[in-house]
């Protein structure tokens, strides 16, 4: 699934292998795990492990993380 389809404060799991994130943002690989926020712009924002801001392409593909 996409982030963009991901609702507000979903915990997922990174799966796509090409991350892409703007510039001078935290990076995110394959297998991390965020929080996602709201779609802003082209970028989804969230928060990763440790509590940083992060950016995502919209397009990023994640899974829902099982609790």
């Amino acid at each position: 699934m996409k982030a963009y389809e991901v609702r507000y404060g979903t915990k997922v799991i990174v799966t796509d292998k090409d991350v892409k994130v703007p510039p001078d943002a935290p990076l995110v690989n394959k297998g991390d795990e965020v929080i996602i926020h709201k779609l802003d712009g082209m970028y989804c924002n969230g928060v990763n492990e440790n509590g940083d801001r992060i950016y995502i392409a919209a397009w990023t593909e994640v899974k829902p993380k099982d609790n």
